[in-house]
């Protein structure tokens, strides 16, 4: 007998929560939770639209390790037919927008932010430089070379933006999309329903005020945010929802939900942990665990450091020796990955915070002891002279020996991080 929809829906699930289930749900949850994340076993992977197109908002350089995840596991990975259609739906815009919105800003943030201000200089101060006959020269030799950058750039672009046309016909993951598991959707019948019930629900929430909403008790439901953000059509999360619970239910297995849409607050609360009624529902439908899962801390954890490389680094100054420019990126790894922990852990303004005061704030909570201060003070005190110093006698005066030494305690800085980040 086909299965009804109706029978384990959402809505109709929702009205008979109580202690039983839910205590039931939550300790199956927990218990399963760090096998179903490290990937043990065979566990199913859905993944949602926003990881798909997110490949295509990387540089090329970046998107291998990515795809290589992907690639490893693509028997794994469940294709939901709401994912294929949106991600049909939106694929080339993505393609686009990635040239229209960051490969053109590159070029005209460079001619705004460099060149023309080293031509303004020049001009503002053209009297007083006939004063200045070695300055003179230097600053037109640094105009002429931004000039020659710029052509570069320029050139280089077209190149990327021709990459960009080909991927829309030559795609290796439009082709690897094809070997994941692929579902058919739902019965019209169904659909039909679960709209009717997803209008339903929305009469009980006051949409101008979705935020506070959302963070009511047993309010939430999957694309409750797109009420306000997509009034039109706002049932695909919540089509999406059920797509999946009805592949636990058919194939009696736990599954494993990665999506980067968290700060809408209706699949994973701003904390970033799955919403326990969301949990009841799932298990009281299926007898199994679906485990609601923020994609950046997951990619994270089994990308590691391949996926560092795929946020953008900081343009920071070029230092002659390779032990300089090995230093300042890897400090900027480990920036990234303290700001994640401290995002992670709730720490306000964390995006802002200095590195010295969350340290702090790592020591007052009891994550690293007084030895990581001491250590990270003198770290983060080499890079600021390696970065700021306007005398290069001082840096060149630094033996080899102490430049190694200091990697290795950034080094080891850094396995200390993500060891606690592993722990949290």
């Amino acid at each position: 007998m086909a299965l009804q929809i109706d029978k384990i829906s959402f809505g109709n699930k929702l009205k008979g929560l109580e202690l039983e289930s839910y205590v039931e749900a939550i300790n199956k949850y927990r218990s399963a939770f760090d096998g179903a994340l490290s990937l043990k076993g065979n566990i199913p992977i859905f993944i949602d639209t926003n990881i798909l197109l997110r490949y295509y908002s990387i540089s090329f350089s970046t998107r291998k390790p990515f795809y290589d995840f992907l690639k490893k596991y693509r028997k794994r990975i469940v294709i939901c037919s709401q994912v294929q259609k949106e991600f049909v739906r939106n694929r080339e815009d993505i393609i686009d927008r990635f040239f229209s919105e960051t490969l053109t800003k590159l070029e005209g943030n460079f001619r705004e932010e460099i060149k023309n201000k080293v031509q303004n200089y020049i001009d503002r101060n053209k009297i007083l430089l006939d004063d200045f006959p070695l300055f003179e020269a230097k600053l037109q030799k640094v105009r002429s070379d931004v000039d020659k950058t710029l052509e570069l750039l320029t050139t280089e672009i077209e190149v990327i933006k021709d990459k960009l046309n080909d991927t829309k016909y030559e795609d290796e993951l439009l082709s690897l999309i094809q070997e994941m598991n692929l579902m058919t959707g739902l019965e019209e019948d169904d659909v039909k329903f679960l709209k009717n019930e997803f209008d339903l629900l929305k009469k009980n929430v006051d949409a101008a005020k979705i935020k506070n909403e959302i963070s009511k008790p047993q309010v939430a439901f999957p694309g409750l945010a797109d009420v306000k953000e997509k009034p039109e059509n706002p049932y695909g999360d919540y089509l999406l929802f059920h797509e999946m619970i009805k592949y636990l239910h058919d194939n009696k297995k736990d599954a494993i939900f990665l999506t980067y849409d968290t700060t809408k607050g209706d699949w994973l609360k701003e904390n970033k942990e799955p919403h326990s009624h969301y949990l009841q529902i799932v298990y009281l439908s299926t007898g199994r665990n679906l485990f609601f899962v923020d994609a950046e801390r997951f990619f994270d954890t089994h990308l590691k450091k391949h996926f560092n490389s795929l946020v953008p680094k900081k343009d920071y100054y070029l230092p002659k020796s390779e032990y300089e420019k090995d230093f300042i990126l890897d400090f900027v790894g480990l920036e990234r990955i303290m700001r994640t922990i401290a995002e992670y852990v709730v720490v306000d303004n964390y995006e802002y915070t200095p590195l010295t005061k969350l340290v702090d704030v790592f020591i007052d909570r009891e994550y690293v002891d007084k030895d990581f201060k001491k250590d990270f003070y003198e770290l983060n005190q080499f890079r600021n002279i390696l970065l700021h110093s306007h005398d290069r006698t001082r840096i060149d005066s630094i033996s080899e020996n102490y430049f190694l030494n200091i990697s290795i305690k950034l080094e080891q800085a850094i396995s200390k991080m993500d060891k606690l980040y592993s722990s949290l």
